[in-house]
């Protein structure tokens, strides 16, 4: 049985999140697609400061207004040496056990999560491990030098489990050797396991990596934006089918990144997690629309209502779902309404932000409800 979760997901209070970053640390070589120093955004390096004050720096008069969590990222934290994890740890823990901050997580490699190494992280109050997976294709592992098995991944994530951790998984759609064969393998294997949340990140080809030089050579081709949205939207609507939240799409962006500083190639875009949700509810309209043609029934004009949260998801960036979907279905009129907005009321007679959070998609006399 698990023991109780103290889940920053599911917490009411804005996250502060107080990162410590140790590139490559603990890492016992060099993956293919790895350069820390480069990605890392911000934060403080771990083995240089003092991890006491900087949480003080943090939290300075905050203390109650955020759920605020310790973070130490960049490296594999449990692969550390055990004095070094003890030296960054006491002063988390201290923290923690006198009430300044609410938890402590880490990031981490599967096959560094025996029984000893939880035992240590659990011991100091760690309560979240996230764990570069990166795919559950062990040819893809192995091109990736990734140094371990998918086994090691399962075995790491049912160990934790049993330990009452909160599991996340990051993963990496877009390495040597990915198809939709293997990449729909990695979901259903992902989703078995049922971590309590995932990341996914495709990939990035950053300076000083062999796969920069892969793609000099011509031996690799990275994914363009569209490959990426594709990959990441499938991902993304398989995991929250099966209930598994997804915290983040793309790599979080950096003034560096942003001027293409140390980028070779690859799906870089701030706005990749927005261009997923997009793609998500394209997908969902074309479903809708392609089983109605399907059923033969008339389709001369289509009406969708929607939320006002949903208004930039569901309209697209620059509202390219609506100028693809007309596009696509030029013998259609198409009209496109925020429920409870005044146009919607003359449109239906009614007040339309009864239907809540439901989007619906109203062909000719059918209504349906798109989820």
């Amino acid at each position: 049985m698990n023991q109780h979760k103290n889940n920053s997901i599911a917490n009411d209070k804005p996250h502060g999140l107080i990162p410590f970053y140790i590139p490559h640390a603990g890492c016992p070589q060099q993956c293919v697609f790895c350069n820390q120093h480069r990605i890392a955004a911000g934060g403080a390096r771990a083995s240089e400061v003092d991890v006491k004050a900087t949480i003080d720096e943090y939290i300075d008069n905050e203390r109650h207004e955020k759920y605020w969590e310790v973070a130490f990222y960049g490296g594999s934290f449990s692969a550390l040496p055990e004095d070094l994890q003890r030296s960054l740890l006491e002063p988390a823990y201290e923290a923690l056990q006198n009430g300044e901050i609410d938890a402590i997580r880490c990031s981490t490699r599967p096959d560094a999560l025996g029984e000893t190494e939880i035992a240590l992280l659990k011991a100091y109050g760690v309560n979240t491990v996230e764990i570069g997976v990166q795919s559950m294709d062990d040819t893809i592992l192995t091109r990736a030098k990734r140094g371990h098995s998918s086994a090691e991944v399962v075995g790491a994530v049912q160990r934790l489990q049993e330990h009452g951790f909160t599991v996340g998984i990051q993963l990496l759609p877009g390495l040597p050797g990915e198809n939709w064969h293997t990449l729909v393998n990695t979901a259903v294997a992902v989703a078995e396991l049922m971590p309590d949340f995932v990341r996914i990140y495709p990939v990035l080809v950053i300076e000083d990596t062999e796969l920069a030089d892969d793609v000099r050579a011509g031996r690799y081709t990275p994914l363009t934006v569209a490959e990426a949205v594709t990959y990441s939207a499938f991902l993304k609507e398989y995991f929250e089918e099966h209930h598994i939240t997804v915290i983040r799409t793309g790599l979080q962006s950096t003034p560096e990144l942003d001027a293409g500083i140390g980028l070779v190639g690859g799906p870089y875009e701030p706005a990749m997690g927005e261009l997923v949700t997009n793609y998500q509810w394209l997908q969902r309209f074309l479903k809708v629309l392609r089983d109605h043609r399907a059923a033969g029934l008339p389709m001369h004009s289509v009406t969708v209502l929607y939320p006002r949260q949903l208004t930039s998801k569901v309209r697209g960036e620059k509202q390219r779902n609506m100028k693809y979907l007309a596009e696509c279905y030029t013998d259609c009129t198409w009209q496109w309404y925020e429920q409870g907005s005044k146009k919607a009321k003359a449109m239906f007679g009614i007040k339309t932000n009864k239907f809540s959070d439901n989007v619906l998609l109203f062909i000719d006399n059918f209504r349906y409800n798109v989820i």
